[in-house]
C-alpha cells in the first residue's frame, strides 16, 4: 500500500497544478499561462503513466530512492512553482483603472441619460395634456366680438 502513496501524491500535485493552469487561463493574464498549462498536462500523463506501471508491477520492497521520489519531487517543485508565478504576476500586472473607471463612467451616464429622457417624455406628456385639455379663445381675424369693436 506504501508503494502506491508517491505515485499517487505525485499524480494529485500534477492534477493541482494542471486545474490552477487552467483557473488562470481564463483570467486577465490568460496568455502567460498556456506554456505551464502545457507542461502541467505533460507532467500530469507522465505521472498517470508512472502510477499505471506501479500498479501492474508486483512490488517486493518498499523503494525511496532518488528514481521513485524524483516524480514527487518535480510535481510538489512545478505545483510550487505556479504558486509563486500566480502572486508574481498578480503584484506586476496591476489592475487597469483608467479602462475600470471609464467603463463605469460610461455604465453612469447611459443610466443618468435614459433618466432624464424618462423625465422629458414625462414633462412633454404633461403639457400636450395641458395645452389639448385647455379651453382658449382663439385669435383669428375674422373671429371678433361684440367686445372688441
Amino acid at each position: 500500500m506504501i508503494v502506491y502513496i508517491i505515485p499517487i501524491a505525485a499524480l494529485l500535485l500534477a492534477f493541482m497544478s494542471l486545474l490552477a493552469t487552467l483557473r488562470f487561463i481564463v483570467s486577465r493574464q490568460g496568455l502567460y499561462w498556456v506554456f505551464p498549462a502545457i507542461i502541467s498536462l505533460i507532467l500530469f500523463f507522465l505521472n498517470l503513466q508512472t502510477l499505471l506501471e506501479a500498479g501492474e508491477a508486483e512490488p517486493v520492497s518498499i523503494d525511496l530512492s532518488f528514481e521513485a521520489t524524483a516524480p514527487l519531487i518535480l510535481a510538489a517543485l512545478w505545483y510550487l512553482t505556479i504558486i509563486v508565478f500566480h502572486y508574481a504576476l498578480k503584484k506586476t500586472i496591476i489592475e487597469n483603472r483608467f479602462e475600470n473607471d471609464s467603463i463605469k463612467n460610461r455604465a453612469e451616464a447611459e443610466y443618468l441619460e435614459k433618466y432624464e429622457a424618462r423625465m422629458r417624455r414625462k414633462s412633454q406628456k404633461r403639457r400636450s395634456e395641458k395645452s389639448e385639455n385647455s379651453s382658449y379663445i382663439p385669435s383669428v381675424p375674422e373671429y371678433k366680438t361684440a367686445e372688441d369693436d
